[in-house]
C-alpha cells in the first residue's frame, strides 16, 4: 500500500519544522508513503522551509504554493488530485502527528479495503497547552463519537482522516466557495454515496493552537458568516440541532430550551459580566472554568453577530450568502 498525506498549510513557519520532522520518520510497516504540502500563499517563510525539506527528502515530501484562497478547500483539493497513493489522509497543519500515526491509518485501510471505508483519527491537545486558555478552542468532543456505534458526515473532521483517494475522487472532494464547513458539506456528499464513518481513536496527533486571545472576536464573526452560508446550503434538520440554530424544524422543545438559554446569555453578557470575571482571574492566563465562560462570551457574541450580519445582507439583496463572500470573511484572527 502507498499512502498520501496531505496538508493544506498557511503561514505556520514556527510549527512546519516539527511537523516535518514527525511526518519524514513515521513507522512505515509494510506501507510506503508520501507527504504533500500545499502553501495556500503563505508569506512567513513557509515555502523557504517547504522547499528545503524537498530537498531533503526528494523521495517523501513534495509541495506546492497556490495563490492565497483564504480556506483549506482548495490546497486539499490539488494535493489530492496530485496524490498517488491509493490511501490518503488529510492533516490540519496544526496536527503533530503521532511516530505511529500514519500506521494504523494504514492498518485500517489493510482491514476495511472497500472503497466506502473512511477513518476519523483522534487529536489531542498536548499536556504542555492544557493550561492555555486557547485550548479550550482545540478540543473536539470525543466523549460523545466514543458512544456512536457509527459516525455522520456531522463527525467528518478534517483535522485528522484518512479515505480511499478514488473514493473521494468519484463521490467527494472539497466546495472551494467554502472558507469553512467546508468538511462536513464534503462528508455529506460521502455519506451520500454511502460513506462508512469510523472512529480510530489509535491514530493520534497532538493539536498545536496559533490562536491568542486578541483573535477570538474575529474567529467568532468568521465562524458565525460561514455558518450561516453553510446551513443556507445544507438546511437539514440535524445540521441545525449540532450547530444551535434556532429553527422551528428542530422540534418545539428544543426550539423552545434554545430561546431560553438565548435570552438568558443576553441577560448575563454584559460588561459587568466581564468585569467581574477579569476580577476572579478569566484573563490571568491559565486556563480555568471562569477563563473558559468568558471567551466563550466573547466567542458567542461574535459567533451571533456574524451570523445575523450574514442575514440581513442577504435577505436585503434577496440573494444566496455566497452571493455576499467578502475577503473580511477569510479572517479567522489567527495571525501569527
Amino acid at each position: 500500500m502507498h499512502v498520501s498525506i496531505v496538508i493544506p498549510t498557511f503561514n505556520r513557519s514556527r510549527l512546519l519544522p516539527a511537523t516535518i520532522r514527525a511526518l519524514t520518520s513515521q513507522q512505515s510497516g509494510d506501507f510506503t508513503y508520501e507527504v504533500i504540502f500545499v502553501s495556500n500563499g503563505s508569506s512567513d517563510g513557509t515555502d523557504r522551509i517547504l522547499k528545503e525539506a524537498v530537498a531533503r527528502f526528494p523521495n517523501k515530501v513534495r509541495y506546492y504554493y497556490i495563490a492565497p484562497t483564504g480556506g483549506p478547500s482548495a490546497p486539499r483539493n490539488l494535493g489530492i488530485r496530485t496524490a498517488t497513493g491509493e490511501v490518503v489522509i488529510i492533516l490540519d497543519d496544526d496536527v503533530l502527528p503521532d511516530p505511529d500515526m500514519v500506521l494504523k491509518h494504514a492498518e485500517f485501510h489493510n482491514h476495511h479495503p472497500a472503497a466506502h471505508h473512511v477513518a476519523l483519527g483522534e487529536v489531542y491537545v498536548p499536556p504542555s497547552l492544557l493550561d492555555d486558555p486557547m485550548s479550550m478552542f482545540h478540543v473536539f468532543p470525543y466523549e460523545e463519537v466514543r458512544k456512536l456505534e457509527r459516525l455522520s458526515y456531522l463527525h467528518f473532521w478534517t483535522c485528522n482522516i484518512s479515505m480511499k483517494r478514488q473514493f473521494m475522487l468519484d463521490a467527494g472532494m472539497f466546495d472551494e466557495r467554502f472558507l469553512a464547513y467546508e468538511d462536513i458539506l464534503c462528508g455529506h456528499q460521502l455519506a451520500t454515496n454511502g460513506m462508512h464513518l469510523h472512529f480510530l481513536p489509535c491514530a493520534r496527533g497532538q493539536h498545536l493552537h496559533q490562536i491568542k486571545p486578541e483573535g477570538i472576536p474575529a474567529k467568532g464573526l468568521w465562524y458565525g458568516r460561514w455558518l450561516y452560508a453553510f446551513v443556507e446550503q445544507l438546511p437539514k434538520p440535524e445540521v441545525k440541532v449540532r450547530f444551535g440554530i434556532l429553527s422551528t424544524d428542530i422540534g418545539a422543545g428544543l426550539l423552545i430550551r434554545r430561546l431560553a438559554n438565548r435570552l438568558a446569555f443576553r441577560t448575563i453578557d454584559n460588561p459587568l459580566t466581564a468585569f467581574v470575571l477579569r476580577l476572579f482571574g478569566a484573563t490571568g492566563g491559565k486556563r480555568s472554568r471562569i477563563s473558559d465562560f468568558y471567551y466563550f462570551l466573547i466567542f458567542r457574541r461574535s459567533l451571533l453577530a456574524g451570523y445575523y450580519e450574514v442575514k440581513r445582507e442577504a435577505r436585503k439583496r434577496h440573494q444566496p450568502a455566497l452571493k455576499s463572500v467578502n475577503p473580511q470573511w477569510a479572517d479567522r484572527g489567527e495571525h501569527n
